[in-house]
């Protein structure tokens, strides 16, 4: 986040989701969790002023010059639905959708951040982001991610077949899955990066919410009794969101299947 930025300034409901990881593990698995996103954001279509992608919504995407990777339609359908109806939709790619390039902001119109960016909403100050790679060290995670940022390094990738080049990435994506474990999903209170970082901006600004994604665990963690972080979530697990309303006084964070199993 670049101190020098000014926020942006919103007003309205603003709905958070993030780390949906789309193709993993499996297709049936990935469609189906496909499905009910697009069931729920038909279902906010019209409560909803603003929607803030968190990252990771795709375990892998890369854009060729003339080939798009397929199998998300009704995705890319109701996200253009959704701006055609006047949502603005904010994108901030994560550490798996970090090559997101000109589709989303030229062909549905997202705005998208690789950063976290502060936003005043409905009077509120927020510091928004994936939250990967912040909040201490963590320098062979920072080194790797420069790597894969590097432009020349893209380009040599873009140089593989479509075929070859989404079967080495889902590759590593079923190997790095496949390394985590329970205990990765433990929050870590004052131990936890996204807190540190959090603590780190508060000894020079004055913010009211912290929102992150990437830890997969949805949370609501009080930093003093002016300031609360929270984690959106995920939808390989949880089916979690976050919703922001000028109605309620904070952030709330809601689960999907439960609205589904109240309904």
């Amino acid at each position: 986040m670049k101190s020098s930025e000014e926020p942006i300034t919103i007003q309205g409901n603003a709905c958070f989701i993030s780390d949906t990881h789309f193709a993993v593990p499996a297709d049936s698995e990935s469609r189906f969790r496909e499905e009910l996103l697009v069931q729920f954001l038909h279902q906010m279509s019209d409560k909803i002023q603003h929607l803030f992608l968190l990252g990771d919504i795709f375990d892998f995407w890369f854009e060729y010059q003339d080939v798009m990777p397929k199998g998300y339609f009704k995705l890319f359908n109701i996200f253009y639905d959704l701006r055609c109806k006047g949502v603005q939709i904010y994108y901030f790619t994560g550490n798996h959708d970090m090559w997101l390039q000109e589709f989303f902001p030229e062909q549905i119109g997202c705005q998208v951040y690789h950063d976290p960016r502060q936003f005043i909403i409905n009077g509120k100050r927020c510091v928004i982001g994936h939250g990967d790679g912040i909040g201490g060290k963590q320098y062979r995670y920072r080194l790797i991610k420069s790597i894969f940022a590097f432009k020349p390094n893209q380009f040599v990738y873009s140089m593989l077949h479509p075929r070859i080049a989404f079967a080495v990435a889902r590759f590593f994506s079923y190997k790095s899955r496949k390394s985590h474990k329970k205990e990765d999903l433990i929050f870590l209170d004052e131990e936890e990066p996204q807190v540190r970082y959090a603590r780190q901006v508060l000894k020079t600004d004055s913010i009211d919410y912290f929102i992150f994604a990437h830890r997969h665990v949805p949370q609501r963690y009080v930093l003093s009794d002016k300031s609360i972080y929270f984690n959106c979530g995920d939808w390989l697990e949880h089916k979690t969101y976050l919703l922001i309303t000028p109605d309620i006084e904070e952030p709330q964070l809601f689960n999907f299947n439960e609205d589904i199993n109240n309904e």
